[in-house]
């Protein structure tokens, strides 16, 4: 979906959106897709941020701000080995 990378607001949006409607037992792969692109700095959150924020999708921020909290111990740490 991202590999390797830099990819629109979009396109993480629409990732983020189907990651909302998935069943909580079959979001793995996904989220880890997701939280690929936000460690290793593919997607400006800042950007999806503002654009969730103006188009109201607020429980895709609430999504967002959740997969955040998860892996937060590894964006402070400054990313993941390869």
């Amino acid at each position: 979906m991202f590999e390797g990378q830099t990819h629109q607001p979009e396109v993480f949006i629409a990732a983020l959106r189907q990651f909302h409607q998935t069943g909580e037992a079959q979001r793995g792969e996904l989220a880890n897709v997701l939280s690929d692109a936000i460690i290793t700095k593919r997607v400006d959150l800042a950007e999806v941020r503002h654009a969730l924020l103006e188009s109201g999708q607020h429980e895709l921020m609430e999504a967002l701000d959740q997969l955040i909290d998860l892996i937060e111990p590894y964006i402070e740490e400054g990313g993941v080995d390869e």
